[in-house]
């Protein structure tokens, strides 16, 4: 969804930024007459209201002013700003419970969409009116004024959990070398998270600049079967790997035996029974968890 721009109204004092300092203060006389004059700071937005009805928004710093009578105006900070949400609980694609920490990075782009089109669209961020008849320029950001209504979830935060509970419940927590998990897709999974928040959130004016996985982890229920589970798939993938080597040595080591022997002169080939006493030492050696003390058996003539 594109995020369209508010329409603008011009309300730059004439001649007050760029003009010698005589004629600015001449220059700013109507403006202070008309009683209602205030600053926009960088990366800061105005929606202007008269009587209820929004007539435009104020983008560009510097100073401004517009007729006071009946004048509202809500301002709306454009920095670029972050929302975590912690050991959040979602369902894998194989139906385990899963924690999820992620951080979303968005800015601002509309005053009029924040501060009119959604109540309370991310945290911190609801608007409370002033007692000054709506002349005030104000904005709240994370203000002591807010009411317990006002501290509720945000727009946001809410799309933000349904969104990521929607994205993480198509793959499993781990897969197997190859296969698509929450441990290994990071950077596709952080792409449809952008895009489904986007498409949610754009009533609110909010960019998603990115939207990531922080930290996964098994729920607490399932987390000790989980680990003992990991644990036994370790040692069997170790006992394999170091049995296929133990093999692959074994055979290894019967082959240059035999070489060897055929480039001394002795062109037989080793005895069945010497190959399967040299094969079963060296695989006990290899495979064994502990030092092996070898034995020598002086009785074989062999």
């Amino acid at each position: 969804h594109h995020l369209a721009p508010d329409p603008t109204i011009d309300t730059t004092c004439p001649g007050c930024l760029s003009a010698p300092p005589l004629l600015a203060l001449l220059g700013s006389i109507p403006c202070l007459l008309c009683s209602s004059v205030f600053t926009i700071n960088e990366r800061e937005h105005a929606a202007a209201m008269y009587c209820g009805k929004y007539v435009g928004s104020v983008q560009s710093p510097g100073l401004h002013c517009l007729p006071g009578c009946c004048l509202q105006l809500r301002k709306l900070s454009t920095a670029t700003r972050t929302m975590s949400m912690k050991g959040l609980k979602v369902v894998d694609s194989r139906g385990n419970p899963v924690l999820v920490s992620a951080v979303v990075t968005f800015e601002p782009t509309s005053a009029k969409k924040a501060r009119i089109d959604v109540l309370n669209p991310w945290p911190h961020s609801a608007w409370v009116p002033s007692t000054w008849l709506g002349r005030e320029d104000e904005y709240d950001i994370g203000s002591t004024m807010m009411t317990s209504n006002h501290q509720s979830s945000s727009f946001l935060q809410l799309q933000a959990e349904a969104v990521l509970k929607q994205v993480t419940s198509q793959f499993p927590y781990e897969a197997p070398p190859g296969e698509p998990s929450l441990q290994t897709e990071g950077v596709h999974i952080s792409s449809q998270l952008i895009f489904k928040l986007q498409s949610r959130v754009y009533l609110t004016g909010a960019r998603i600049l990115s939207f990531d996985l922080v930290d996964l982890s098994y729920a607490p229920e399932i987390a000790q079967a989980m680990l003992v589970r990991q644990q036994a798939a370790a040692r069997v993938d170790a006992r394999t790997l170091l049995v296929n080597a133990a093999v692959d040595m074994t055979a290894s080591a019967v082959t240059n035996l035999e070489e060897k022997l055929n480039r001394d002169g002795r062109h037989e080939p080793l005895p069945d029974s010497v190959r399967d006493r040299i094969c079963t030492n060296l695989l006990t050696v290899v495979c064994s968890n502990e030092a092996v003390t070898p034995m020598i058996n002086v009785g074989s003539k062999e």
